[in-house]
């Protein structure tokens, strides 16, 4: 079995993070005051992830990071980035 979507959604933004074929895409939407709502898109290397490449797996965290505070709305502490780090490893597999 494999993991090939995951929404995320948190009080101030969601995420929607799909595998398509080598990369894992990320979609997030935030609410900005007023209704408004911006868009942001980032993606990562599977096949990077698989061998390990740093550079990527630094990325992959910078990603989560981006993903906790667009849907949480706050900085979070490195455990919470951590929780939407894991999610997004999933679709790595």
């Amino acid at each position: 079995m494999k993991v090939r979507r995951i929404e995320l959604q948190g009080r101030e933004g969601r995420v929607a993070i799909e595998r398509d074929d080598d990369d894992i895409r990320i979609d997030s939407i935030l609410r900005e005051p007023k209704g408004a709502e911006t868009w942001a898109m980032d993606h990562v290397s599977v096949a990077k992830l698989r061998a390990a490449d740093d550079g990527e797996r630094a990325h992959l965290w910078k990603i989560a990071t981006m993903v906790q505070r667009r849907c949480d709305g706050v900085r979070g502490t490195n455990s919470e980035i951590e929780e939407y780090h894991n999610e997004i490893m999933r679709l790595a597999d």
